[in-house]
């Protein structure tokens, strides 16, 4: 079996990083979780010092020698600055917005520092997501919104933020992986179709029904009118000399509207739900009442944010443990 070594460190790497600083709703940088590594132009600042220190020692040149170690002094404090640009940091989560599969979710992140602290160009971002910008040199407290891409249905789960800075220099970058417990609800992307088939009933609040003249149930009796159907005349009244009375029938329309998993037959599951999700936005813009079946749940019909909410959960959470 083929040993790649890239992603065996890889993996490795991410065991001792969730190890070593585990999930929290509040974390402060330090230095156990601070780490440091030149950038390209500090391994070129380095190579030129040595170049210089190899040009004083075949030359004898005193100003060399103070060049190269000022070079190599200035390094050093640009190690220093970068830790302490990040040391005693505080990041806490804050609550996400819901949003749908292949949105780009929105999670907020609150930076705070200690009175005599200043924290300068400060990065911040997912893996493969663009990078929010901010620094703590004025402000106590300031939030920030990093942005990743929600490509998947169900509870997501925000991987772990990267907090990375280059101050003062650009020779060094401070950075740390920390988790959060940032997370959000994705729900299933709607697919827009035509919803012809969806009559809404009266637009009161009535439960029960509303009724209109048919041919089906039975509703009561009225006084003949001349030119009405004889086969409605109650015949035993008129026997009974109660006179000519004719009888009502009715057909009972729920004004409720039900969304229904077998809607949408011949449909693969993600396609169901994304129907679904469809019909629960265009029906809560409209104020009907609805509600809906799927496997395993049944939603009584309901109007309102909250229920919108409750449905569009239930899509989201579909088949998950």
């Amino acid at each position: 079996m083929a040993f790649s070594l890239p992603a065996a460190f890889s993996k490795n790497y991410q065991r001792w990083i969730a190890k070593n600083i585990p999930p929290r709703d509040q974390i402060t940088l330090n230095r156990k979780n601070i780490f440091i590594v030149p950038t390209r132009n500090g391994l070129l600042f380095v190579f030129c010092s040595g170049l210089v220190f190899i040009a004083a020692i075949n030359y004898a040149v005193s100003l060399a020698f103070a060049l190269a170690f000022l070079m190599v002094s200035i390094f050093i404090l640009s190690i220093l600055h970068s830790f302490n640009n990040l040391n005693q940091l505080t990041l806490s989560s804050r609550p996400a917005q819901d949003v749908f599969c292949g949105e780009q979710a929105c999670f907020r992140v609150l930076l705070s520092r200690s009175p005599k602290r200043r924290h300068e160009s400060l990065e911040l971002s997912f893996p493969g997501s663009a990078t929010s910008y901010t620094d703590l040199s004025e402000l106590d407290l300031d939030e920030v919104e990093i942005f990743t891409v929600a490509d998947k249905r169900g509870e997501f789960k925000a991987p772990r933020i990267r907090v990375l800075t280059r101050f003062p220099l650009g020779l060094c970058r401070a950075w740390s992986l920390i988790d959060l417990n940032l997370h959000c609800l994705v729900y299933p992307p709607p697919i827009a179709f035509a919803m012809d088939q969806f009559e809404s009933g009266a637009s009161g609040s009535d439960d029960s029904a509303i009724n209109r003249e048919g041919s089906e149930d039975f509703y009561g009796l009225r006084d003949y009118v001349p030119g009405d159907s004889l086969r409605q005349v109650a015949w035993k009244n008129v026997a009974r000399g109660q006179g000519m009375q004719l009888k009502q029938f009715v057909d009972y329309v729920d004004n409720k509207i039900w969304l229904d998993w077998d809607m949408f037959y011949g449909f693969s599951i993600e396609e169901r739900l994304s129907r679904l999700c469809y019909c629960v936005l265009k029906l809560s813009k409209t104020g009907n009442t609805f509600g809906m079946r799927i496997p395993g749940s049944e939603f009584t019909p309901g109007c309102g944010a909250e229920h919108r909410q409750k449905l569009l959960k239930a899509l989201a959470l579909f088949g998950s443990d």
